[in-house]
């Protein structure tokens, strides 16, 4: 990332000219030297239909993740936010994730809990932050009703479709689905 180089090179020439260096700058580590990599990659590959923002330009490990999946999914036509958490021992153990659109999905709890299992067992060091969106967007693509935080809506998906996906379009346009009201998101 440019940004991260040249803040390097602003704070060398502070420091060289005796001048005070901002007191919020994130440490160098090797997990951050590691999401710097990462997220060099990602101006190169990030989807289309994905968006990355940090709210602190300060703060790498804390960004804000937009998703607004393809129209021919039940999701699709809305957009969903997510933030993506970078701990001190990434790469070694995955980021968090939550989401913070309600939506009536089996993976994604009321909460805004995810399941996504890169998330949990199958991390690995080799995954990075490109696997993680591009997992985010494949729950949009093929949910897992067998590995469910909603168990609503992954036993209605499972037993009765034509019901989930009305469930799902009713809770997009801003109606109640199972006691629980979702905000108008198409």
């Amino acid at each position: 990332m440019l940004q991260v180089k040249k803040k390097k090179e602003e704070e060398n020439k502070r420091i060289a000219e005796g001048q005070p260096i901002a007191q919020n700058v994130q440490k160098v580590t090797p997990g951050l030297l590691r999401l710097q990599k990462d997220l060099e990659d990602l101006d190169k590959d990030l989807p289309n239909n994905a968006k990355l923002v940090w709210p602190d330009k300060q703060v790498l490990t804390k960004m804000e993740l937009t998703v607004w999946p393809d129209a021919s999914t039940y999701w699709g036509g809305a957009k969903y936010l997510f933030t993506v958490e970078v701990g001190a021992d990434y790469p070694h153990q995955p980021p968090k994730v939550h989401c913070h659109t309600k939506i009536y999905h089996p993976n994604i709890d009321l909460q805004g809990n995810v399941c996504l299992n890169i998330l949990r067992a199958d991390w690995k060091p080799v995954l990075n932050l490109y696997n993680i969106i591009s997992g985010v967007l494949f729950l949009f693509i093929e949910p897992n009703p067998n590995d469910p935080l909603n168990k609503q809506a992954a036993s209605q998906m499972i037993n009765d479709i034509k019901a989930f996906e009305a469930d799902v379009k009713k809770s997009l346009r801003g109606g109640q689905v199972g006691g629980e009201y979702f905000p108008k998101l198409i």
